[in-house]
């Protein structure tokens, strides 16, 4: 799914251990099994909302599965009521809790693979990034679960029988420092996370009657070519019949090197055509009037190399010295003669042997149009 596969970490699953987190604490105070029966119904409560909300909101896997262990102990307590010494009831109930997301954990591939086909036929990318996050949220408190579990192994290798003071820290204060702690740190990796979300560039994913699918980053919709279509700009300059062209810099991951337009780029995610058209205009030749760029021209382009959704723009430029830049290295004009010469012949661009009749029927007309 890649980033399309929205991460995650946009909701901080790690939320669904509140309930172990309300019954470790509530133990303190008063009888165990009726600490479990309350957060149990915490967790129940908070199910049915987050079911009954579940077209809007992430499901909660983690909440639905810690519910489900608190459920069983509450079924346990009513035909074993001294099931688990006092002492130890933290430290089960970590235990029973992490148990769901090891399995999940240790089954990641299946149960991601599962949720991202049901968000497929159902239509709801939702139930896949409840996935991951959930992946990701166990992963984290697996990871300090087993910290504590070596803790308490080497204490008590190395000070058997443990004083009171530090079986009451194993046993009783760290259980719920695990889950908040877990809690913390993921809320920390999504506040990170959304920091670079927002300094990331997204382009637009689009079907080929340019209608707004997804979106993905843009490096990866270079890495990815034919995996999707993105929205491409591209500018012809033109200026007294003739075109500007210059070769695809040796940067370039399509065609390199061969003979093109002055002007391309990625639409980016939220622009809107004229937007996209004018900030690329703006980077390449900023003083250029915008008042003179007219679209013409909407194509599907695709081929082993690229998939693109191309629209294309032409720049009428009567005064033809702004071309004269030390960075168009190899630019020049040409007549639609000297490109007609050279067409077939892999000297030019895939897209530009496509749009020439086009872009010369173009031209042709808006000159003579001029001339009258």
């Amino acid at each position: 799914m890649s980033h399309q596969r929205i991460l995650s970490s946009r909701f901080n699953m790690s939320l669904g251990f509140i309930p172990v987190i309300i019954s470790i604490i509530l133990c303190e105070f008063i009888a165990q099994d009726m600490s479990i029966y309350i957060s149990a119904g915490v967790g129940v409560l908070s199910s049915i909302y987050s079911i009954r909300h579940k077209w809007t909101h992430i499901p909660q896997i983690i909440l639905y599965c810690t519910t489900g262990m608190l459920l069983l102990l509450s079924v346990t307590t009513l035909f074993f009521a001294n099931y688990c010494p006092r002492f130890m009831f933290p430290l089960t109930l970590e235990v029973s809790a992490i148990i769901p997301p090891f399995i999940i954990y240790l089954n990641r591939k299946r149960f991601l693979d599962y949720h991202v086909s049901l968000a497929q036929k159902c239509g709801k990318q939702l139930f896949a990034q409840g996935a991951e996050a959930t992946i990701v949220s166990a992963r984290v408190i697996l990871i300090i679960s087993l910290l504590h579990f070596l803790i308490i192994s080497f204490a008590v290798l190395v000070s058997y029988p443990l004083g009171n003071t530090t079986c009451y820290i194993l046993f009783y204060v760290a259980p719920p420092l695990v889950f908040i702690s877990g809690i913390l740190l993921n809320q920390f990796g999504i506040f990170y996370f959304n920091i670079v979300m927002n300094r990331t560039v997204f382009i637009p994913i689009v079907n080929t009657k340019g209608d707004v699918t997804g979106k993905a980053i843009a490096s990866e919709a270079i890495n990815r070519k034919n995996d999707y279509i993105n929205p491409v700009i591209r500018i012809a300059v033109a200026s007294h019949s003739m075109l500007f062209l210059l070769p695809r810099s040796k940067y370039c991951f399509f065609e390199r090197g061969k003979i093109d337009l002055l002007m391309e780029g990625y639409l980016i995610y939220g622009e809107t055509l004229e937007q996209g058209a004018h900030r690329i205009l703006r980077q390449t030749l900023p003083t250029a009037p915008p008042e003179r760029l007219y679209f013409n021209l909407m194509y599907h382009f695709e081929n082993e190399a690229t998939n693109r959704l191309v629209y294309l723009f032409t720049l009428d430029l009567d005064d033809d010295s702004i071309l004269c830049n030390k960075h168009f290295k190899g630019g020049k004009l040409w007549t639609f003669q000297q490109i007609e010469h050279n067409l077939g012949r892999n000297f030019f661009s895939s897209c530009l042997e496509y749009e020439f009749e086009h872009l010369e029927a173009i031209i042709y007309t808006r000159e003579k149009y001029k001339e009258s």
